[in-house]
This record gives C-alpha cells, structure tokens and sequence, in this order.
C-alpha cells in the first residue's frame, strides 16, 4: 500500500477517535460537600433525596462534621470544596486566613437552650454554677450563650460550659450528667418532645432572625470551578423553595436522613427560617456577628463584607 495512503489512514482514524471522544459526556468532577448532623442543612438533604444534583448534572460526595470549626478546618486543608456551617465558625476561619467565602446562606434561628426538668433552671440567670453543654468552642451555639449571658448580667466563667457532640445531648440530659445545653435542631425539639427538659430560650429570643448557617466554598473551588459552583447554588435555592413550600414532606425526608421521629422534625421545623438567598439585613447581621466575635476574643482582624461574601454565583 502506497505510504500516503497509510499516513491519510491513520490521520481518519485519529480524527474519528478524537471526535467519538469529543462528543462523550464530559465526567464532572466530584464536588465534596462538609455538613453536619441538623435540621439546618435541611436543603442539602431535600435536594439529595429529589436527586437535584444529578439534574444539574453534579456528583456529590457529602461528609459529616460533628461541629462547624471542624468543618471549616476540613476547608482550610482541602478536605472539602463547599460545607454548610454556622456564621462564626466562617467568620472566624476568614478572620484566621482560611481561604473561604460565604457564597449563600442556608437557615435564620433554629438553636434553643434546654435544661432539665429537676434541675432547678427556669431563667437564665439560673444557669450560674451549672453545667451546660455546646457543640464546642467557637460554634453558633457557644456566641448565643455567650451573647444572653452577658445580657443577663453573668460572667460565663461563672457556668461550667462544656463541649459535646450534638446527638449525644440529649440523653445525657437525660442521664443527669449534665443541667442543660445549647445546640441546634432537631435536638432541642427531641428533647422537649421525650420529656428530657425544657427549653428556658430558643435562639430567636436570643437574637430575633439572627442568621444562623451559611454555605461557604473554598477560594480555590470557586476560582476553578464557577459553573460547578452556579449549578450547586441553583440547587440550593430550589431545594429550600421545596423546604419552605412543602414543610410536612420535607420534614419526612430529613426524619429519614437523621435518623429521627417525623413528629419532632415537624416540631423543629417551627423554630428555623430556611433562607437561600442573602437579604441586606442578613448580610447586615453577619457583619454583626463579625463585631460580637471580636468583642469575646474570638477575632482580632477588621472584616468587610468584600473580605467574607462572594454572592455573584447564586441565580
């Protein structure tokens, strides 16, 4: 056979195989997704459970935290892309140089303080010499405790504040180990609804809308993967239209996620305010929080809301 007519063979079959891959469905990277075990990151659950990622042609890997500061920790080494955590521990990761942004907002309220019913606590200011659990040091939950303790005229070395994991809560109040703890849904709800305590505050008593969870991605996430980024927030937006259009389903869904009693999914789902999209009074609010965090010590950087949001990608 004629060389020119070898070298024309190979350039067609070249050609072919480059189109047939061409033409195939590019294969999306895995988008690793950090949460924790609430009724907060209720739209992540929604839109697992309606499979809204694979509509949009995403591939999700979710990993569980059990506190925000772990889960902003897990950002600052890579571990995820994008993690739905309270407004502190993101405030204070961006404060500290992790290269995170708040690109969307997730939940307003939703935390409760509960103490047991022998315990002798009806008020706040009864909360002196006990033992009260948080999630740990630096969460959403220990700034609230923080805030209404000092309102209240108490120093919090005066309370004996401990850390715990969430789902234990509950029945070590039950337990008598300790007097009563501060911590997200549906927690506060499970406890009241079994009997375990009562709650003395939810969070809106606290701080009326406070904002509450944020969706944060990593720096680098959002500068190499924009479009992932849109699709996930367009997700996140519909999955909380679906939340807050569609309470008792959804309820039954994230029941099945955690691992709970519909009945007190229902219950919790009156005490949060799911909230995609950034008002200019929760922005306001965030940068609040940014004010209160370097009151207790927790900061010593001056934030402005160029430094923490990067809201461009939500629909």
């Amino acid at each position: 056979m004629d060389k020119k007519w070898i070298i024309a063979a190979i350039i067609i079959v070249v050609v072919v195989i480059t189109a047939a891959y061409t033409l195939q469905p590019k294969t999306e990277e895995v988008i690793r997704v950090g949460h924790l075990k609430d009724d907060h990151h209720s739209a992540l659950f929604i839109a697992q459970a309606k499979e809204m990622y694979e509509k949009e042609g995403l591939k999700v890997e979710t990993i569980e935290f059990n506190a925000g500061p772990d889960l902003v920790k897990a950002a600052a080494t890579g571990q995820i892309d994008i993690g739905f955590c309270g407004t502190p521990p993101a405030v204070t990761g961006i404060a500290k140089g992790v290269p995170i942004k708040i690109v969307a907002a997730v939940n307003q309220e939703g935390s409760g303080i509960i103490v047991r019913e022998d315990a002798g606590i009806q008020k706040i200011e009864d909360l002196k010499g006990k033992t009260i659990a948080i999630p740990m040091k630096g969460s959403i939950q220990d700034v609230l405790l923080q805030m209404t303790l000092k309102e209240h005229g108490i120093n919090p070395e005066e309370v004996n504040i401990i850390e715990m994991q969430v789902p234990l809560m509950p029945k070590a109040l039950e337990a008598g180990k300790i007097d009563g703890f501060i911590a997200w849904e549906p927690y506060v709800s499970m406890a009241e609804q079994k009997g375990y305590g009562h709650a003395i505050a939810y969070s809106r008593d606290i701080w009326k809308d406070h904002p509450c969870c944020v969706v944060i991605a990593t720096d680098q996430f959002i500068k190499e993967h924009p479009d992932q980024l849109r699709r996930f927030l367009k997700v996140h937006v519909e999955a909380t239209e679906y939340l807050n259009t569609h309470k008792n389903e959804s309820a039954s869904i994230v029941a099945e996620a955690l691992g709970t009693d519909p009945a007190v999914e229902k219950r919790a789902f009156q005490n949060m305010k799911f909230i995609a999209v950034p008002t200019s009074s929760f922005i306001d609010n965030v940068m609040k929080f940014v004010g209160i965090e370097k009151q207790l010590g927790y900061i010593k950087k001056d934030l402005k809301k160029d430094d923490i949001f990067d809201l461009k990608y939500l629909p």
